[in-house]
């Protein structure tokens, strides 16, 4: 399945090759191994994710794997947007696509909630988008449909967000088309970790992790790592991957931070792990930094689809101390049918009430305010009753130990208005009783 870019204007109409096959992605090897000198328990959790097999796009073969049954009722037209919202073409300047798929590598979702989550939903096609800063500009175009943020040439992008916490998790998508030969040279992409909100070209301390987008360089399948500040361990160096192939299409990439560990994953698999890569407060911020490219010769380079969540405690502790709320439980769109991502978390929910088996709790679904408030009731209970089920048929939790419960959309804890607010608001609650 390829997906297309269509440039529009007045003289012509570009057409270019988007993407991976879904294929591809799944036949990708992830790396099972977890490194035993890290100190954040967390670390076993992340690869732990990465383990679980994810989604691919209908008529790819996957291994058969049990489904848990959804608790779906034919009355349900809830509209929810989960993640990704229907686009409408704004007018404009930018790129618009012909309707068709993006497959995704993966999502990445750790036991915290989402603390920062874009889509461009708020912006203007062919403006620069509202929660962003730079120093070189940029617009909101269109990949099949989805908004993103183009950048333009030598500019260094930063979201308007609060200081960054220890343990946290980076998934974005990182789109290209026309990266040709022609005007790339010393042309890059990179993601860096610092320690301030700062446009300098290096910071007082941070790190990076980038690749070439010309393909006639000699570095095009190499990933270059290095870190800076005083009275530092210095990294400089680059490490095997064949990035050139992947060019001119849709790259998801994962960005895992405990401390001072740093993992990095492409399209699942992990392709970077340093220990002791962020010192001296490196990664409080997060930059995204183009070098090089040319407008004019119609080269693409776009993220979209950021999501940014935070580490938390472990879940047996949160069920005895009175209970919690996750966003880690992803459903399809309008229905209560758990997505496969979910499972890894569900197992570790199901574990924590085994290990506590005098432990009862109830299960409370939530929906976000888009689409009807009757049918959004009803889809949080079914939600909520899909949970148990879950937990009954795939974790041995007896049925006596829960109780479901559906409120819709009257208990927010976020901000309807922003995209952020709405994922937030879309969760599962675990109450003690």
């Amino acid at each position: 399945m390829t997906a297309l870019f269509i440039f529009v204007n007045a003289e012509a109409q570009l057409i270019k090759r988007l993407g991976k096959t879904a294929s591809e992605a799944a036949e990708r090897t992830i790396e099972r191994k977890v490194e035993q000198k890290t100190e954040q328990k967390t670390g076993e959790v992340i690869d732990e994710v990465f383990d679980a097999p994810g989604k691919v796009s209908s008529g790819i073969k996957e291994k058969k794997t049990k489904k848990p049954r959804s608790n779906q009722t034919d009355d349900q037209t809830y509209d929810e947007s989960d993640y990704y919202d229907e686009l409408t073409a704004d007018s404009g300047s930018g790129i618009d696509m012909v309707s068709s798929n993006i497959v995704k590598g993966s999502s990445f979702f750790p036991e915290g909630n989402v603390i920062f989550h874009e889509d461009f939903s708020p912006d203007n096609q062919g403006d620069f988008p509202s929660r962003w800063e730079t120093n070189a500009g940029g617009e909101v175009i269109l990949i099949n449909g989805t908004k993103a943020m183009r950048m333009y040439p030598n500019g260094i992008y930063i979201a308007d967000n609060a200081a960054l916490p220890e343990n946290y998790a980076v998934d974005f998508e990182f789109n290209t088309a026309n990266l040709t030969y022609n005007g790339l040279a010393g042309s890059g992409f990179f993601v860096e970790l610092v320690n301030e909100k700062s446009f300098a070209k290096t910071t007082s301390a941070g790190a990076r992790f980038g690749f070439s987008l010309w393909a006639g360089s000699s570095q095009p399948n190499k990933l270059l790592i290095e870190n800076w500040g005083k009275n530092i361990s210095k990294i400089q160096n680059s490490i095997n991957f064949n990035m050139a192939d992947r060019l001119n299409g849709s790259i998801r990439f994962t960005v895992v931070v405990n401390g001072k560990r740093l993992r990095v994953y492409i399209d699942n698999e992990k392709v970077i792990d340093l220990p002791s890569i962020l010192q001296a407060d490196a990664g409080r911020y997060i930059r995204f930094s183009l070098r090089g490219t040319d407008n004019n010769k119609q080269h693409v380079a776009a993220i979209s689809d950021i999501t940014i969540t935070e580490e938390t405690e472990d879940l047996r502790s949160m069920l005895l101390k009175g209970g919690f709320s996750t966003t880690k439980i992803l459903f399809n769109s309008g229905s209560a049918e758990i997505m496969r991502e979910s499972y890894e978390f569900l197992q570790k929910v199901g574990k924590a009430l085994h290990d506590e088996p005098d432990l009862r709790i109830a299960i409370i679904g939530h929906t976000d305010s888009d689409g009807n408030a009757t049918a959004n009731m009803n889809l949080s209970k079914s939600r909520a009753n899909a949970v148990a089920r879950y937990l009954i048929d795939y974790a041995g939790v007896q049925p006596d130990r829960m109780v479901t419960e559906g409120r819709g959309q009257n208990q927010p804890i976020s901000d309807n208005s922003t995209s952020e607010g709405k994922a937030q608001n879309r969760r599962v609650e675990f109450q003690k009783l």
